[in-house]
């Protein structure tokens, strides 16, 4: 027989190992291994290595993923659920000795704790594409919550008995706290306990981790994991005749070609139990009360037999990437049965030790489990995967009945086996023709073609609440959320022209049917969509308690694909019965406000553009800065005659945006830059428009320290400053009035919305802005007329010196201007999304509205004008005073001492 196969690296993980070992020399010498493991002796290496550290040996002994407790706080914070304590052991090099039972093993063992003390980061502002609806959303991405993660890694050397299934190393380890210390040298012992041949009663891989050092470091650790090798099938699980109804199953492997890794896949996403009034002494019996299952660890062999670690739980977020304990846990062994298209598992209960969570042991025996895959869809069943667990000593025949919806991503467009059974169309067109939605709308709806226009979000507008809509089927196309799935699955395929489709609908949300508490809906619909008229009519049904009920109505007209209203669908869902009926509920009207696909496009081509309309003029901005301080070189005259608080309002303009994102500005560490459309790169804009803010910011100071520097040597100092002083006591009563009318328009308004959304409870809709928000858009309209200052001191000191170039207060009111005239084109060719966001013209930043976007440019260029006519006539000319003519002018002495 030839020799095994050596596989030239047998852990990808062996070049990151080999680094982390060199980091730990000599470990043996730092922690005597005989001082340690009395009860497992050491031996010497055979002389050729014996290729242990290739074969069997290495791969029986490595463990991906496990579970443990203790260590203390301080080294690994506390003990979360999300995610939990976990450890890695790796073996690096395993090496055969003179006794035949030992093996010498080295290793990397990784330890890590759960979260600490959690910081708020990120907190600059980068688009985010909702792919996973249909109403895509760019938003600024919130405060991320960056916490800490307790880990330290051990470099450890030591022996395995194959005859007991010990393992004992010693060796030194590094890391960081919890509360992100470092910490070094921190010399341990581990002990391992493999089975000596791991089967369904004895699954699990046990040991601890001391510190060796007196005080030790951490405290005692206890470790536990789910065996990953060398595992003893037993005979074959049985499984039940199939369930009434679910007869046929879908054929999951392409040839009948077991593959455990698509398996595994099919049942990473959790399983919804459901306890019918038949599976109570099932529940009872097997100790069930969960609403959740999650096959946490799942290990198949070549022939089809499978071995899984399953745990229930309440939450639908348990971990995946994890070995977890869960509220209850079972292990499970059987077979995939190719000709029934099956999975049969028996299984046993999973028992914690009181003392320690990590201690686990395998309790009463007798659970059985079947699963499959449904091949045919109706308007009440509709799962990708089900299943049934019952116990096996019971005659009832009754069992807990398991179910996911989720649809593996890998095997769409390969399902073609799946069917759906339309069963409610006929009842549904009725209702189609009696509520009139056949009559004729103008535009161009959403059809099959455009599916993901079909998926929406929504809000109730009466009790609180939102959810989700999304296609499980139209005409022949099988979708997941808005994904396509299939194509042409039914025999009775619909044609693409044809007017009436049939779809089915899956409808999510948290709402309150009797308005006075709220919980988790779910209901499932199907009938058919007008794709002339983008009206939609379905019969539905929803769970109440153990009962079905399937007398719903829901109907939606979806706004034309060219229209530019905000409210994307309309309708409502109600209830056919009598309103004496106990199951009976008031009408719940809905309402989406979103974009289309094309509209999500135009939406991206806006943002770019509008990114690069904030750098160009703030690009202009500097530039009209720097046309002034050429002027001014050049006219001596006119630094002095410049007004201070015009200067002042301009600084303080470019200062406020740079404070409120300098940690955006120089902390970007973990920003992305990620473009959403062609040469879109709106995360470089965004820092360059920043840098060259900060610029025009240092111009405008530049500016403003000349100015004071004239207005203090000129020999006019006193008429100059006191004229400054009548600025101020004009301008900043002004300043003053229009904040207080700014804070009564706000706390008005808010009150009125505060109303609205007690009556309509619709908060994403009705935004409440806070008081400094609505001041900042007030402060843009003071920048609007910066030339204010500048126009009354001209009046009271008469002056015709031309204190301001053409370029500057001419390019500057441009500047100001052009944002409110962008906003009347914005608002005429772009659709409102319901969290719209901005790169120019940000409400935010300034007043928008169709009046202010009309007053605002009109009252600056008006502004302009009289400055222009002010620095050729005077600045007194427009109050048509007699001494005009004698208006005063600034004169500028030498400063040069003789």
């Amino acid at each position: 027989m030839a020799p095994p196969r050596r596989s030239p690296n047998p852990n990808p993980l062996l070049p990151a190992i080999a680094v982390v070992l060199l980091l730990f020399p000599a470990t043996a010498a730092a922690s005597p291994y005989s001082d340690h493991c009395h009860g497992l002796p050491s031996a010497p290496d055979l002389a050729d290595g014996g290729g242990g550290g290739e074969g069997t040996d290495f791969r029986s002994l490595q463990l991906h993923t496990g579970y443990f407790t203790g260590g203390g706080e301080r080294l690994f914070g506390p003990d979360p659920s999300h995610p939990p304590r976990s450890f890695a052991f790796l073996p690096s090099s395993v090496v055969r000795t003179t006794d035949a039972s030992l093996l010498h093993v080295s290793a990397t063992l990784t330890v890590s704790g759960g979260w600490r003390r959690p910081t708020v980061g990120g907190r600059h502002r980068l688009f985010e594409y909702d792919a996973q609806h249909a109403r895509h959303q760019f938003r600024p991405r919130l405060p991320r919550v960056i916490g800490r993660r307790g880990s330290v890694t051990f470099g450890l050397e030591g022996y395995y008995s194959s005859a007991s299934g010990e393992l004992c190393m010693v060796g030194n380890g590094s890391g960081r706290t919890a509360d992100g210390t470092e910490v070094n040298l921190i010399s341990a012992v581990l002990r391992v306990r493999y089975p000596g041949r791991a089967n369904l009663t004895s699954p699990f891989v046990t040991g601890s981790l001391e510190s060796t050092d007196s005080p030790g470091l951490f405290d005692p650790v206890s470790l536990v994991a789910y065996a990953e090798e060398g595992y003893a099938y037993a005979e074959s699980a049985s499984c039940p005749p199939p369930p009434a109804g679910r007869l046929d199953a879908l054929q999951v492997f392409e040839g009948r070609k077991f593959s455990c890794g698509k398996l595994s896949s099919m049942f990473k996403e959790p399983f919804r139990l459901e306890y019918s009034n038949g599976s109570d002494l099932t529940a009872s019996s097997l100790g069930l009360h969960q609403r959740f299952m999650f096959f946490n660890r799942m290990r198949c062999a070549d022939d089809g037999a499978v071995r899984a670690y399953v745990v229930f739980s309440n939450q639908t977020d348990a971990p995946k990437y994890y070995f977890t304990l869960g509220e209850k846990a079972m292990v499970v062994e059987g077979f995939w049965d190719d000709k029934r298209n099956r999975l049969c598992l028996k299984g046993c209960h999973v028992v914690n030790s009181a003392q320690s969570r990590a201690d686990l042991s395998v309790g009463e025996c007798g659970i059985g489990m079947s699963f499959w895959f449904p091949a045919v869809w109706t308007l009440q069943e509709r799962s990708f995967s089900a299943g049934l667990i019952w116990n096996a000593s019971l005659t009832s025949g009754e069992g807990i009945a398991a179910s996911s919806s989720t649809i593996p991503p890998y095997i769409r467009g390969s399902i073609s086996g799946l069917k759906y059974n339309y069963t409610k169309v006929d009842e549904a067109r009725k209702y189609y023709e009696k509520y009139g939605l056949n009559k004729k709308r103008k535009g161009k709806f959403p059809d099959s073609n455009s599916y993901r226009d079909l998926t929406f979000r929504f809000f109730l507008q009466k009790g609180g609440g939102s959810g989700y809509a999304s296609p499980v089927t139209i005409g022949s196309m099988l979708y997941d959320g808005n994904s396509l799935v299939a194509l042409d699955l039914f025999s009775h395929v619909t044609a693409e022209n044809q007017r009436l489709l049939n779809v089915s609908y899956d409808f999510q949300y948290v709402g309150n049917w009797s308005l006075e508490t709220f919980r988790r809906q779910h209901i499932s619909a199907e009938g058919v969509y007008d794709a002339k008229t983008g009206s939609l009519c379905m019969i539905a049904c929803r769970v109440v308690n153990i009962s079905s009920d399937c007398e719903i109505l829901v109907t939606a007209q979806f706004a034309s694909l060219d229209t530019k209203a905000a409210q994307h669908v309309k309708g409502t869902i109600r209830s056919l019965r009598k309103k004496t009926d106990p199951l009976f509920f008031e009408p719940l009207d809905i309402a989406s406000y979103g974009l289309y696909i094309d509209q999500v496009d135009e939406s991206i081509w806006r943002m770019d553009l509008e990114s690069t309309m904030a750098l160009i003029s703030m690009t202009l901005s500097c530039l009209f800065i720097a046309v002034q301080l050429f002027h001014v070189k050049k006219v001596p005259e006119a630094l002095p005659a410049m007004s201070i608080t015009m200067l002042v309002v301009l600084s303080l303009g470019y200062m406020i945006p740079l404070v409120l994102n300098f940690e955006a500005l120089f902390k970007n560490s973990n920003k992305q830059t990620v473009p959403l459309s062609g040469g879109g790169w709106l995360e470089v804009n965004e820092v360059i428009v920043r840098v060259i803010t900060m610029v025009t910011f240092l111009m405008q100071l530049r500016l403003l320290q000349l100015a004071w520097s004239a207005r203090s040597v000129d020999v006019s100092k006193d008429q100059s400053w006191a004229a400054e002083k009548k600025v101020l006591w004009i301008c900043l009563p002004l300043y003053i009035i229009g904040a207080v009318v700014t804070w009564v328009v706000h706390m008005r308004f808010n009150n009125n919305r505060r109303m609205l959304r007690k009556v309509a409870r619709f908060p994403r809709v009705i935004n409440r802005h806070s008081f400094w928000e609505d001041l900042v858009s007030y402060g843009g309209l003071i920048l609007d007329g910066f030339l204010l200052p500048q126009i009354v001191l001209n009046a009271f000191s008469g002056s015709k010196v031309k204190a301001l170039s053409p370029g500057f207060y001419i390019g500057s009111t441009m500047i100001r201007a052009l944002p409110h005239v962008y906003d009347l084109f914005r608002a005429k060719h772009f659709v409102p999304s319901l969290r719209p966001f901005y790169r120019y013209a940000n409400p935010r930043d300034d007043l928008f509205s169709l009046a202010w976007d009309i007053a605002i440019p009109c009252g600056a260029i008006l502004l302009s004008l009289l400055l222009f006519f002010q620095q050729r006539l005077g600045g007194s000319f427009f109050l048509c005073l007699k001494n005009n003519s004698k208006s005063s002018e600034y004169e500028m002495v030498s400063t040069v001492s003789s």
